[in-house]
Formats: structure tokens, sequence, C-alpha cells
């Protein structure tokens, strides 16, 4: 029986100890807010995330669980990052944790408890029995989850498993976990609407770099700036077939005035958006070329029997309106 000295040494050694792990997960919760904020992609930081409050909080496992949909149309679940403490197998392989359907693998309570916001915690021989088998085969004794939500949508959860004992997980343990899904559910919104904005601005420069601009009934003119590499030279070749196709064009004037270079491969990008224009019932006009640039074409011994030429934009769209006039 111990005495009243050891009961105070042993309440005493406690407190300091929650006073330790508290002081390491504010610790850890600084330096994951700090990883967040300072990458675009949160699941390339998330093992990095993981391990550092599993520490902190002492548990075997911490892991994040993305949602799915099967071509049953069910939702599923997948693991997609994990850190495991030194002694306890990880299960980031385990296929019996890949594209696991929620209601056929027996875990509708989850899915309805965590799709409402809601953590599931406890000890796993108190949970259903449909839910032991996966669990108890990954040693798991208790556990909690939190949900992820991606602004309102329901994205997926992150837990903590407790391999080692039959763990009653503390209100510390579990403001923690919920802040952390709480702000890795914020670094994804936050990640989604910066790719939107980089998609709208790779949108807004592919339509200034290739504009495609009516100028009369059935007369375009594409005027190229810059350089042109193999990706733009297929966006000049999408851009002349779409607009050919909308607007029923039978003429489209391709300047080159602002191209500092003519390569082969923008000779053979001319070639070939000339013939499958011309598949369209439509021709090419080339205008804007330069003596250096013409020295290049008669260098390179391209065809361009396809193309029309003119020296200038305001000669090639004068020649235009002058032959649509006499048609």
């Amino acid at each position: 029986m111990l005495s009243s000295s050891d009961e105070l040494q042993n309440e005493l050694n406690r407190l300091q100890h929650l006073v330790d792990r508290r002081d390491a997960v504010l610790s850890a919760m600084a330096e994951v807010s700090r990883l967040l904020s300072l990458h675009l992609d949160p699941l390339e930081e998330a093992p990095r995330m993981l391990e550092l409050i599993g520490r902190a909080l002492e548990v075997s496992r911490a892991y994040i669980f993305v949602n799915g949909e099967n071509e049953a149309g069910e939702r599923t679940i997948s693991q997609c990052a994990e850190w495991s403490a030194p002694g306890f197998p990880p299960q980031i392989d385990n296929p019996d944790l890949q594209d696991l359907p929620y209601e056929a693998a027996g875990y509708s309570r989850w899915e309805t408890l965590l799709s409402q916001n809601q953590l599931l915690y406890g000890i796993v021989a108190d949970f259903p029995v449909d839910e032991h088998e996966l669990l108890v085969n990954q040693d798991i004794q208790s556990l909690i989850v939190a949900p992820i939500f991606v602004h309102d949508t329901w994205w997926g959860f992150m837990g903590f498993d407790d391999c080692t004992t039959s763990h009653i997980w503390e209100p510390v343990e579990a403001e923690t976990l919920r802040s952390l899904a709480v702000m890795f559910g914020v670094a994804l919104h936050n990640q989604q609407i910066q790719q939107q904005i980089l998609n709208s601005q790779h949108e807004m420069l592919r339509e200034l770099s290739t504009p495609l601009l009516p100028i009369a009934d059935e007369i375009m003119v594409l005027p190229l700036i810059g350089t042109i590499d193999r990706q733009r030279a297929a966006q000049v070749m999408e851009t002349l077939l779409e607009g050919v196709a909308q607007y029923q064009a039978t003429l489209v004037i391709v300047d080159i005035t602002g191209v500092a270079m003519v390569d082969t491969q923008v000779a053979q990008t001319l070639i070939q958006a000339a013939r499958a224009v011309k598949l369209l019932g439509a021709r090419v006009m080339l205008t804007g070329i330069k003596p250096q640039i013409a020295q290049t074409l008669v260098h390179l011994d391209v065809d361009l029997s396809d193309i029309d030429m003119q020296g200038s934009l305001k000669s090639g769209i004068a020649a235009a309106l002058q032959t649509m006039q006499k048609g």
C-alpha cells in the first residue's frame, strides 16, 4: 500500500506529465500551422503533420482517409497518409484500407456520425461487432477520428490509434484532433481556391496569347506574338479549328508580325493548321512576314502552297475584304 507521500508524488508526476504533454501539443500545432501555410498541397505535408501530432500525443498511429465512390455508387474510404510510432506496423500499404465501402464493410455508423460532423471514439471492444475484424487485425485497442470538411463538403477523416491500452480519450486529445482536422480542411479549401485562380489565370493568358478576332462576315484574324513552343503550337491549331467551326469562317488571317523567330516547328504548325482549316472548307492567309523570316522559310524549304501570303496585316485585311466584295 502506498503511503500518502508516495500518492502525492505520483499525482505530481501525473500532473507534470499532462503539462509537458500540453506544451508538446501546442508546439506541434504551431508547427503544423506553419507547414500548412507554406505549402500549396496539404497532402504533401500530411505525413510530417501527423508525425508531429502523433509524437506529441504519444499515440500508436495517426492517419488520414479520403472519401471516394465506387462504380456501384457507394461511398468509399481510402487511406492516403499515415504516421506510425516505432514498433507499430504501418497500414498505409494495407489493401484492405483502399476503396473500402462504408456500408458493405459494416461502417455505416461511421459514415452517419462523421458526415454529421461528429467525433467518433472509444474502445474497440465496445464497438459494434461488425466493426471489430478490420480494427483488431491492426491491433487497435482504442481510437478516435474526426471528420475533415472542405468548405461544406465532407472530404474524409483523420484519426489516432492506441494499440497498447484501452485508452480513454481526454478532452485535450479530442480537441487537438478536431482542431487539426479543421486546419487541414481549411488548407485543402485554400488549395482548391488557389488552383481555381491558377486555372482562371491560365485560361485568361491562353485567350490573350492566342486571340481569334472576327473582323467581318466569315473573316477572322489570329495575331501571334512571342515564342511558339510545342504547347502553344497545339493551342494555335485548336483555336483555329474551333474558331472556323464556331463562326463558319471561310478565311483566317494569321499574322506573325509579333513572332520573334520562325523555326521548323513554327513552320510545320502553320502548314498543319492550313491543311486542317482547308478540310473545314476555309483557307489561311499568312501576314507579317519579315525579311529574315522569309529567308528562314526559304532555307527550311517549307511548302507553303496551301497558304496565301500578304506582307502586312493591313494589306491582308484589305485583300480579304476586296475578295469578299467581288464574291
